[in-house]
């Protein structure tokens, strides 16, 4: 059962680039009820009428056969099935009702279950008009919906996690019950989609729900151990440690846990190593222990955590030592982080930046830690010769993490060495991002020094009241020297990286890059919506409400589409007024406009369908079809209001008609109830 675990610590714990710590609002694993949840040592009454309720009894599926072969009058089946189910389910006694007469209106639903066994959905809607057609008024028992509804969010939750598609996961589990669920590899399911979303109390609601039930709902030791083994990645070792005090009122489970004890200790060093707020730094029995881990079994994880450890207590020397047979093993983004860091705080700048332009192939993902390690050369620190590759990974990692520090350096590295044109489009990409004098003065210098007069001009009246300084200074400014240097291109079309996460659909990568950005400076308008989006993608329609309002109230090119994702938001929020209100003050591209109010529409008409207000679902429905075609689903609540009011053959002629363009088992059960209610026989 044991498990290496894979503490996240990356380089930006130690110099703040990546620092990773629990939310602001991240809630406890234990709550006050926690210590009282264990259940105390039972007494054998209490457990004999434990064990009572725990046996499991045959269900609907199981006695299928036995009910056939008692219909059919086949007495040495029913025998034999009998005795199937005596072995399979000790105590079983047959059915009181197994040889009561058939009721005339009883539907077999056995093949509906032998398609539920073979997850054949398709085939069962199909099997529902069947049997609905020849039996009309019939609907499936409370029994097989329940299974299958419950089959189905299993099946689709199954196919998500296997694509990785976490955001549908989440979505899928939301109705969970974390302390009532009892397939346990549902909810590990759901951590994985949280944690790969960054949703730290989702997963700390479902470790908490897994780890504290009620008794009669508690899983096996087992599953509570690889529960635990589970959460060194996601919990902080402070709450760990009084979690598993509190589960070790169980003696057995007191003893398994032991099995756990270095793992702990590697997450007390890994909380102290990247900075979780309140982590002590681990005594040195946890060091010792955690150390000859990592030295005799040389461990990747562990040689990390014993490397960020040493930089995290400022002894570099040794950091390089275990990031070095890191190395051995594999270069991996980790490993050349850690060596690189090390050898910056020995005060080995050049060799620490020789050693990262050998390894910008593993790095390719580390955008942000890789702006201050190729910035060493464009500092005028060490050599000025610079590789070229070098100038176009950092040019990349600038527009990638949208850094105007970075894109202001390399604007001066241009201007310095004469390069005019592409320092101006870095000046001005600079002041974009973030706008401050010294990026203005950049850009304003070298529209000087390419003589552009009249786009000199243009700056000074958009910003010379503001920046009067940085325009009182340029005629006083030296004229760069003739210096060599890297030829340096313009900022290319390179996407940030929050972007792409967007077009992934990595939403929680999205939300944490937009987060960074915004701890050192203020979003633009653009980023704001961005930021939107991606919140919405997860769900968080408060937190997406507040970024597409900001989007919206900066203004810039990106109004429409902050007011159509506020709109979506609304809507998904079920605030058809506000979005009302919305449409009535920003206006949106005409098709935008119509997929908005056709959503309130269809909300509306929803809403008073489930109310019974079957004119009212009417007359909404009408005036979407005005601005919007309608589909199938929206048709079938038009037939069925019509149906409810009693207009039969109106509703007969929508299911006919939709039947006719898609063969769908719904329509088929809406023809069939018609007919039913017409006294029509078929």
């Amino acid at each position: 059962m044991k498990k290496t675990i894979k503490t996240r610590l990356s380089a930006g714990t130690i110099l703040a680039t990546l620092l990773v710590t629990l939310p602001a609002g991240a809630t406890s694993l234990l709550i006050p009820q926690a210590t009282t949840a264990m259940a105390e040592p039972s007494n054998g009454t209490e457990t004999g009428e434990a064990n009572a309720q725990k046996t499991p009894a045959p269900d609907t599926v199981d006695l299928a056969a036995l009910y056939y072969y008692a219909r059919n009058g086949e007495a040495e089946r029913v025998d034999a099935e009998t005795r199937r189910l005596e072995l399979k389910f000790p105590g079983f006694m047959p059915p009181a009702d197994l040889y009561a007469p058939d009721a005339g209106d009883h539907v077999d639903e056995t093949t509906l279950w032998q398609l539920y066994e073979r997850d054949d959905y398709a085939g069962i809607e199909q099997e529902i008009s069947r049997i609905a057609a020849s039996h009309p008024g019939w609907e499936p028992s409370e029994d097989f919906r329940s299974k299958l509804d419950r089959r189905k969010l299993r099946f689709a939750m199954t196919q998500a996690n296997e694509a990785k598609d976490f955001v549908t996961v989440i979505r899928l589990g939301a109705k969970l019950d974390p302390a009532q669920e009892a397939e346990i590899d549902l909810l590990w399911m759901m951590l994985d989609a949280y944690r790969a979303n960054d949703m730290q109390e989702g997963l700390t609601a479902v470790y908490r729900g897994i780890l504290f039930r009620a008794p009669e709902k508690a899983f096996s030791d087992e599953l509570v151990l690889t529960t635990l083994q589970k959460a060194m990645e996601d919990i902080p070792a402070a709450d760990l440690r009084e979690a598993m005090r509190v589960l070790s009122a169980d003696p057995e489970l007191a003893l398994a846990m032991r099995s756990l004890s270095l793992d702990l200790m590697r997450r007390e060093v890994g909380d102290f190593a990247s900075g979780i707020a309140g982590a002590p730094q681990p005594g040195p029995e946890v060091i010792a222990a955690v150390r000859t881990a990592a030295e005799s079994k040389n461990a990747p994880e562990d040689l990390a955590l014993m490397g960020w450890y040493m930089l995290k207590t400022e002894q570099p020397d040794q950091a390089e030592n275990f990031f070095q047979r890191m190395l051995q093993n594999k270069a991996t983004p980790e490993a050349v982080r850690g060596k690189a860091l090390s050898l910056a705080h020995q005060s080995r700048g050049e060799e620490a930046y020789a050693f990262i332009t050998a390894h910008l192939d593993v790095l390719a993902a580390e955008d942000t830690f890789l702006l201050d390690q190729l910035s060493f050369p464009f500092k005028g620190e060490g050599k000025t010769d610079v590789d070229e590759r070098v100038v176009t990974r950092y040019s990349e990692a600038i527009q990638k993490t949208e850094s105007p520090d970075h894109a202001r350096l390399i604007g001066w590295y241009a201007y310095n060495s004469r390069q005019f044109e592409p320092a101006r489009a870095w000046f001005a990409k600079a002041f974009e991002w973030k706008a401050e004098a010294d990026s203005l003065k950049g850009l304003a210098l070298t529209l000087t020094r390419l003589g552009e007069k009249k786009a000199l001009a243009d700056l000074r009246a958009k910003h010379g009241e503001a920046y009067q300084s940085v325009f009182a200074e340029l005629k006083s400014a030296a004229e760069p020297r003739q210096r060599t240097g890297k030829s340096v291109s313009a900022p290319a079309s390179v996407q940030a990286g929050y972007l792409s996460r967007l077009q992934k659909k990595d939403y929680g990568g999205c939300v944490s890059e937009l987060r960074r950005l915004e701890a050192s400076s203020a979003l633009r308008p653009d980023a704001q919506v961005a930021k939107g989006w991606c919140l919405l993608g997860l769900n968080h329609l408060a937190e997406a409400r507040q970024a597409f309002t900001a989007g919206l109230t900066g203004g810039g090119g990106k109004a429409d589409d902050a007011a159509y994702g506020l709109g979506l938001t609304l809507l998904r929020a079920n605030l058809t007024d506000d979005t009302e209100a919305l449409l009535m003050q920003h206006g949106l591209t005409p098709l935008r406009d119509r997929e908005l109010r056709a959503e309130i529409l269809w909300q509306r008409a929803r809403a008073a369908f489930d109310r019974k207000q079957y004119r009212i679902t009417l007359e909404a429905l009408n005036a979407r079809l005005q601005i919007m075609p309608e589909p199938v689903g929206v048709s079938q609540m038009r037939a069925w209001s019509h149906y409810h009011l009693g207009n039969l053959a109106q509703s007969r002629a929508i299911f006919a008609q939709l039947n006719q363009v898609m063969a769908d088992p719904a329509n088929t059960r809406g023809i069939a109830a018609i007919n039913e209610r017409m006294g029509i026989n078929q």
